[in-house]
């Protein structure tokens, strides 16, 4: 399966399938909300490197998972959106795949500028190539704050 890159301003990416203009997309972040912390984990203190390094082992979390799913199934595309950065795009392609998650374009940041800021661009990357960018699915307040100021659900 060919990769194509994308990129904007502030993030860089790859796009598993061609966009659709008749398709509503979904998005997703990647920590925090596809993955799920094993219990008892506690990442005060730790570097972002370090969580990333720790986050390899994460399992995805199954309601998350589930719901992703059923949108598929319903027809709808999925984008990831992570605040991670560009190296670690290739482990993180590898993370959905190892957990069948499916995925139609994933985007990184570039690390420049605040994810919520960053998150915003690559909303508006997506609502160039959709029909719609129907909802925003991450555990960052401001990141669902700031979907719901373009109109998008969070």
């Amino acid at each position: 399966m060919l990769l194509e890159k994308i990129a904007g301003e502030r993030f860089v990416g790859l796009r598993r399938n061609a966009p659709c203009k008749n398709s509503v997309v979904q998005v997703f972040d990647h920590d925090d909300t596809l993955t799920m912390k094993p219990q008892g984990f506690d990442n005060k203190g730790m570097t972002k490197d370090d969580f990333f390094d720790a986050a390899r082992d994460f399992p995805p979390n199954p309601a998350v998972l589930e719901l992703l799913q059923m949108l598929v199934a319903d027809g709808d595309r999925i984008a990831i959106a992570t605040a991670r950065p560009p190296e670690r795009l290739q482990e993180t392609v590898a993370w959905l795949d190892k957990y069948n998650v499916p995925f139609d374009s994933i985007m990184h940041s570039n690390g420049d500028e605040p994810s919520g800021v960053v998150k915003q661009e690559m909303l508006l990357y997506l609502q160039q190539d959709y029909q719609e960018v129907a909802t925003l699915f991450d555990d960052s307040q401001y990141n669902c704050e700031g979907a719901r100021m373009q109109g998008i659900s969070a």
